[in-house]
């Protein structure tokens, strides 16, 4: 299986879906950049993220590995982005790695290095084609409801039409 980077924000909303285990089926092995580890399993250490991110550490299927730094690509945009962000595209990118990542802007930037990346619609889109679990619908709803994740009401629609859903 190819290499998957993470940001820290799909680990977020995932661990308070209680979804999380979701990252390990789907993708067997995940790599952080320090930074993410830093932001979710030491700042936010005592949130179910945090506790999460520490057990897969753990547990051997999500890994911390640096990214190095690389200059020439600052006119990318990269370093307008977080810290987090801006280590977990420069990995994806040493990796050629599918990268999970929720923010606009951080997409944007690595659409524009040719890194493939979904967020955490994606991740839930893919868990409901594999059959993890039985209506994306209800996963959308309970992330709008439940989290401070937004998107239009035409995601909504698109990603459910992804999936053989009624939009109605």
């Amino acid at each position: 299986m190819p290499a998957v980077v993470s940001d820290s924000s799909p680990f977020v909303y995932l661990a308070r879906l209680q979804r999380f285990d979701l990252l390990h089926t789907l993708f067997d092995q995940i790599l952080i950049p320090g930074a993410v580890w830093r932001e979710v399993a030491v700042a936010s250490a005592s949130n179910p993220e945090g506790l999460e991110v520490v057990k897969a550490a753990e547990a051997g299927w999500l890994k911390v590995e640096e990214a190095t730094a690389n200059p020439s690509f600052r006119d990318q945009g990269l370093l307008g982005l977080g810290e987090g962000e801006r280590e977990a595209i420069l990995l994806a990118l040493q990796k050629s790695a599918l990268l999970i990542i929720d923010e606009t802007d951080g997409r944007k930037v690595a659409t524009r290095l040719g890194i493939t990346s979904i967020g955490t619609l994606g991740v839930l889109v893919q868990a409901k084609l594999s059959g993890l679990i039985p209506e994306l619908r209800a996963e959308l709803n309970r992330l709008k409801a439940e989290t401070n994740f937004r998107f239009t009401d035409k995601l909504f629609e698109r990603a459910l039409r992804s999936v053989g859903e009624s939009v109605l």
